[in-house]
């Protein structure tokens, strides 16, 4: 009788720390996956923030090149965090859709903004930390 005990005993000690190591394994599985959402969710948001900034800066630029009696030049220099939530990003203009868009590096995340001007505007990219928004022949960025 004594020999069944201690199978029983070794049996229940290894089925319990199974079950154990499969409840961990997953909630470590769900925790990370929780904390990769939420990442992409802040980068977004944070995105969407420097690109109505950016989108401002070039309306701004607009109404100067607008105004201005001659052939004018304009730069508008903004600083801007080089990275957000620990990943790079770029800023890039494109002229055909007249859209302003930003990507991050790693996780890739896209936040596209509408620009409305009256000048011309140009294909341009810019990278995160001081953009600069200029005006010389069409509106642009790059970094400054």
């Amino acid at each position: 009788m004594r020999r069944n005990r201690a199978v029983s005993t070794t049996l229940s000690y290894t089925l319990s720390l199974a079950i154990a190591s499969v409840l961990v394994s997953g909630l470590l599985i769900a925790g990370g996956n929780f904390v990769e959402n939420r990442q992409e969710q802040v980068i977004t948001d944070e995105l969407e923030v420097i690109g109505q900034q950016v989108a401002s800066d070039i309306a701004r630029v607009d109404r100067l090149v607008v105004a201005a009696d001659n052939d004018p030049t304009v730069r508008l220099n903004h600083t801007f965090p080089a990275r957000v939530s620990g990943s790079g990003y770029r800023v890039s203009i494109d002229s055909a859709a007249d859209e302003l868009t930003l990507e991050s590096t790693s996780p890739e995340v896209s936040v596209t903004i509408s620009l409305k001007t009256r000048t011309d505007l140009g294909d341009s990219t810019a990278g995160g930390g001081v953009i600069t928004v200029f005006y010389d022949d069409q509106l642009e960025v790059q970094n400054g």
